[in-house]
């Protein structure tokens, strides 16, 4: 496995972290949301601008994420601590544990060795990216600064702030605005995400900040700075609900086969 592909597992998990600690509930709530990203270039290759709607269905312990543009989904389960990509075109699903110590000794597993010394270092890489994870987390910080400013968005009265973090390979500067008028509670999310990454340094300062924001996200601006690029977005609620999920929304569904998360490129 590559310092690369281990740095893109990383990423993943840290992401589905730091997504579900900004959106739990305890009743089932349906939300559809609108991802704008402008063209850009990076290493020099120019990216297409993209739009984007998701689906999320979010309930206690439990949650789901449907991508319109790939017919793909994601089902977190918190009791069973995974994360379960579906491929709906091939009818196929990968799991992925978000117990750290469990998903690096699986990742390691996943690949193959090509010869003896790969192997052996194969036996290493689980320490290897606890390692690594722990340089990650260490470095990632926010601030978030409320302003003041208000306005409608749609049926709902928002609150302005501005959230500034520093991301595994690079910087966002965001401008959120948030409503309480759609009652959902941060509580269990921020409690669950707590206790999955406690072990990690400079996490938990994240979480922290980001409980400053009163409320749900329903508008965004975003400029993400990477690798020499320069990442415009913006992300709006077209659509939140409380309504009971359809049957078999958290479940795999029949016929799907499942695969291996991690293959030799």
């Amino acid at each position: 496995m590559t310092r690369k592909r281990a740095v893109l597992i990383l990423g993943l998990a840290t992401i589905v972290a730091l997504a579900f600690a900004a959106a739990p509930v305890w009743a089932d709530i349906y939300m559809k949301q609108k991802t704008h990203t402008d063209a850009f270039k990076v290493m020099g290759r120019s990216q297409p601008e993209k739009d984007e709607i998701m689906v999320f269905w979010l309930a206690e312990g439990k949650a789901r994420t449907d991508s319109q543009s790939d017919n793909t989904s994601v089902i977190f389960l918190a009791d069973k601590k995974l994360l379960y990509t579906l491929d709906h075109l091939k009818k196929q699903y990968s799991e992925m544990p978000l117990d750290f110590d469990k998903m690096f000794e699986e990742t390691a597993a996943a690949v193959e060795p090509k010869d003896a010394e790969e192997a052996e270092a194969m036996k290493k890489m689980p320490g290897f990216m606890k390692n690594m994870m722990k340089n990650v987390m260490g470095s990632m910080s926010a601030k978030v600064t409320e302003t003041g400013e208000t306005k409608t968005i749609g049926d709902w009265e928002c609150r302005k702030y501005l959230i500034d973090m520093t991301l595994m390979s690079g910087e966002m500067r965001s401008e959120a605005w948030a409503t309480e008028d759609l009652k959902i509670d941060y509580t269990w999310a921020f409690a669950m995400s707590n206790a999955m990454m406690a072990s990690q340094p400079g996490f938990d300062k994240v979480l922290q900040e980001m409980k400053k924001i009163k409320g749900i996200v329903v508008y965004q601006t975003a400029t993400t700075k990477m690798m020499g690029a320069e990442v415009n977005s913006t992300t709006e609620v077209l659509e939140c609900s409380d309504q009971s999920s359809p049957a078999g929304t958290y479940d795999i569904p029949a016929g799907y086969k499942k695969v291996k998360a991690v293959k030799r490129s």
